[in-house]
């Protein structure tokens, strides 16, 4: 009513990745957009982005590139008026020690980033996650042998049964080292991106969607 807007106002959030102990923080940018659609939209993670010698936040690159997915977002969401969502899980699904998750794919198909470098370097029972972090209900953490892509969906192999309420996670943990390739990156980050061909008019850079970091549990 202040602003005379005939049209709701849309509101972008990005999640944050820098800092370890603000993984609640991270959880709640993503599921404000699930529990909210209509009214506000999770851009997804900035993981992906070129990182300060903070290592808390981007350079100015970082930043426009940043701007250049609202816009990409703004358009599709207002321009368009398409109900546009970030790469993000559906589903989960647990059948021994095979986790199945059903992913919303913005651009399909779903692929791997061959550039960063494996998250969990120090972690030995996700090193082989690509950013996937499996716990107990009891918070143990789970050796996951294998993270493979089937269609719409990430197929995580563990070496035993997690159990009902099992934790599954992706890029929540951080690590000590930041990430060092292509650039000096983040603390928490993770391998599971679309093939959106979207490139950034400032920057010049491809922009595809990377997963938005998460936790949900198993029955």
């Amino acid at each position: 009513a202040i602003t005379g807007q005939k049209q709701k106002i849309q509101m972008i959030v990005s999640q944050q990745n820098s800092c370890n102990d603000s993984s609640a923080s991270t959880l709640a940018q993503w599921k404000v957009g699930v529990d909210h659609p209509a009214d506000i939209v999770c851009s997804g993670p900035k993981y992906q982005y070129p990182y300060a010698a903070d290592g808390v936040h981007l350079t100015a690159n970082g930043y426009r590139q940043l701007g250049e997915k609202y816009g990409q977002i703004y358009y599709e969401r207002i321009i368009l008026g398409k109900e546009w969502r970030p790469l993000e899980p559906n589903s989960l699904e647990r059948i021994g020690a095979v986790i199945t998750l059903h992913f919303h794919v913005p651009t399909p198909p779903l692929v791997w980033d061959p550039h960063f470098p494996a998250p969990h370097p120090a972690i030995a029972e996700w090193k082989n996650g690509k950013g996937f972090e499996v716990s107990t209900a009891g918070g143990q953490k789970v050796v996951i042998t294998s993270v493979t892509i089937s269609g719409d969906r990430v197929v995580i192999n563990c070496a035993s049964d997690p159990g009902p309420g099992a934790r599954v996670g992706y890029a929540m943990i951080g690590e000590k080292t930041r990430m060092a390739t292509p650039f000096k990156g983040t603390h928490r980050w993770g391998l599971l991106r679309d093939s959106d061909p979207f490139v950034g008019e400032v920057t010049g850079l491809a922009q595809p969607n990377y997963s938005v970091a998460f936790e949900m549990a198993a029955q």
